[in-house]
This record gives C-alpha cells, sequence and structure tokens, in this order.
C-alpha cells in the first residue's frame, strides 16, 4: 500500500521470489491483484471472475479466493 489515503498498489513480487514462489504462481497472484484492485469491480464481481478464470487451481489464487470468502468485513 502507499499514499494517503493509502491505496494497493502492487503485489510484493520480491519478497514472494525470496520465499521460493515459482514465476507462475507470481504470476497468478498479480492478475488475482489487478482483478480486485485494478478493475472497478466490486468483490462480488472479483471472486465471480476469478473463479471464471484457469488460474483458480493455482494454490496462490484458491487462497486468495479462499480468504476473500471467509472474509467478513472485505479488504484493506
Amino acid at each position: 500500500a502507499d499514499g494517503s489515503p493509502a491505496e494497493g498498489r502492487s503485489i510484493n513480487k520480491i519478497g514472494m521470489e525470496r520465499a521460493g514462489f515459482s514465476s507462475e504462481e507470481i504470476a497468478s497472484a498479480k492478475m488475482a491483484f489487478k482483478l480486485l484492485y485494478k478493475q472497478g469491480l466490486n468483490r462480488t464481481q472479483a471472486l465471480e471472475e476469478l473463479a471464471s478464470r484457469p488460474e483458480v487451481d493455482h494454490p496462490v489464487v484458491s487462497e486468495m479466493i479462499s480468504f476473500l470468502e471467509r472474509s467478513g468485513r472485505g479488504l484493506a
């Protein structure tokens, strides 16, 4: 996050690389981030769009979807 007020800017690619995530996993996380934060979709619309993507089977994306479905207060 960056700015005032804070706004999500990007995924932590360097942190993911250091943690051993593959290029494919990082690309999937970036795609999901863009859908959630940059496409102007609300949470329900973004979840529906994510569910229709082939990347839905990637562990990173499925974990993001699970988190969103369990979250009662949304994303910050």
